[in-house]
């Protein structure tokens, strides 16, 4: 830590020439989540970026730039190997003398070319404040960018940058445990493109992607795992294309930023259509377009039409659906197969809308004989239960959706442990009460259900 109660830090090291033509890195550690680095163009050892990390707020990273390390000097008084070697105890070539920095650095205890004085106590790395605020959008957990290796020491990063040139096994891309993507397969343009020609990069990217794109609007979860991996092909084709350019100066920042959310787009993508899904009844669609990564490469699109009119990006993407609070009236039976019984289930429900399903024990796959929406803290009796025993099932959550049957937000779904036994006498019915709220002296325990596994 820094000392300053804001943000914590962290430490990137970048080869020099990716210093000097500009970069981008996306690393990530158990202390700060996923962390998006855009290295500017001519950035030089010891700079400081902010980066917004979704755990740990802000963090100051500061920038090594790494050199290529002399050859080591002969033990004294040790013959030279070869022509070329210098005297023992002479510095080579190009080399400082003892006590004098590297050309370009400054001397121990100085600050680098244009980093303000350190603060009495404070680490060198992190004198002063960045040059741009930072950003504070909310991300979503995924890793993009550069194959690296994270260490964590407190609450400080180092990181290191590693070419995967040194190792060829299928381990090299998961090494001390971290997990990492490859970034851009090509070189990087040293050369700036003209605004005409940055204009037209963009707008082909932007019309390769709407082509597979658009083929996942639709509500339904199959088709959209149908038309997924096509689309994530082209995101991802087309944000490595993107990273090899060179943009104008006046993009860069926003360039540097809009090809790291629109790689994460296409990991969120991909694993929207191939993760098991919190709510069965919600559109993988609508998640995609309200997601952190989509209003990320929306507030770019702006930025870069703000430099220049002619840079238009992201007429692929929609505008992200209001969010919707659909429910039904307190006590609406969803489905009823049985009535005609004495028995009564009465039901004291919590804070969320909920559906209970009564639910026969016996049988292979059985199907409730009724399921009623509660909304929530309301309190309805299902009367005309016939006699028998059954399991109660719950569905909660938020905004229901009718053609699905389901809640498309925040649900949760669980059983009763115990099976509840409805039984009839001349004299005499049985009478159920459930309370869906934790109470103190509580006597039924719930388990949760796989969504998959929940009778309908």
């Amino acid at each position: 830590m820094t000392g300053d109660p804001g943000y914590s830090s962290a430490v990137i090291e970048v080869p020099q020439a990716e210093a000097a033509a500009g970069t981008s890195r996306t690393v990530w550690s158990p202390t700060h989540g996923p962390l998006n680095v855009v290295v500017p163009p001519g950035t030089v050892d010891g700079a400081v970026v902010w980066v917004q990390s979704p755990t740990a707020g802000n963090v100051a990273v500061t920038i090594r730039v790494s050199s290529p390390f002399p050859p080591p000097q002969p033990y004294p008084g040790a013959p030279a190997a070869g022509p070329g070697y210098p005297p023992p105890g002479q510095p080579y070539p190009g080399q400082p003398h003892p006590g004098q920095p590297f050309p370009g650095q400054p001397f121990p205890g100085q600050p680098f070319p244009g980093q303000p004085q350190p603060f009495p106590g404070q680490p060198q790395a992190f004198a002063g404040p960045p040059q741009a605020a930072p950003r504070n959008n909310k991300r979503n957990a995924v890793i993009g960018g550069s194959l690296v290796v994270l260490l964590a020491l407190g609450c400080c990063g180092i990181v290191r940058v590693f070419s995967g040139d040194d190792d060829d096994s299928p381990q090299a891309g998961n090494r001390n445990g971290v997990a990492a993507t490859a970034g851009s397969t090509g070189p990087k343009s040293t050369t700036p493109l003209a605004p005409e020609q940055y204009a037209q990069v963009l707008a082909a990217s932007d019309t390769a992607i709407g082509t597979s794109f658009r083929k996942l609007a639709t509500t339904d979860s199959a088709a959209f795992a149908k038309a997924a991996p096509t689309a994530v092909t082209t995101i991802r084709a087309e944000a490595d294309k993107l990273r090899a350019v060179q943009p104008p100066a006046a993009a860069a920042a926003a360039h540097g930023q809009l090809t790291l959310e629109l790689q994460s787009l296409g990991d969120m993508v991909d694993e929207s259509a191939s993760a098991k899904q919190e709510c069965p009844a919600a559109s993988p669609w609508a998640t995609v377009l309200q997601s952190g990564w989509a209003d990320g490469i929306r507030e770019d699109a702006k930025k870069l039409a703000a430099a220049d009119p002619a840079f238009k990006f992201g007429t692929f993407l929609p505008a992200a659906p209001k969010e919707s609070k659909r429910r039904l009236k307190n006590g609406t039976f969803i489905a009823r197969t049985s009535t005609g019984g004495s028995g009564h289930l009465k039901i004291k429900n919590g804070a969320d809308d909920t559906t209970v399903s009564l639910v026969p024990a016996k049988g292979k796959k059985p199907k409730p004989v009724l399921t009623v929406y509660v909304r929530g803290g309301a309190t309805f009796t299902a009367k005309g239960v016939r006699d028998g025993t059954y399991r109660v099932y719950t569905a909660s959550g938020e905004d229901w959706d009718k053609g699905k049957k389901g809640f498309t937000r925040d649900c949760s779904f669980s059983k009763f442990d115990d099976t509840f036994k409805f039984s009839t006498t001349s004299f005499s019915a049985s009478i159920w009460t459930i309370t869906l709220t934790p109470v103190i002296g509580g006597n039924a325990s719930t388990s949760d259900v796989d969504p998959k596994s929940f009778p309908n």
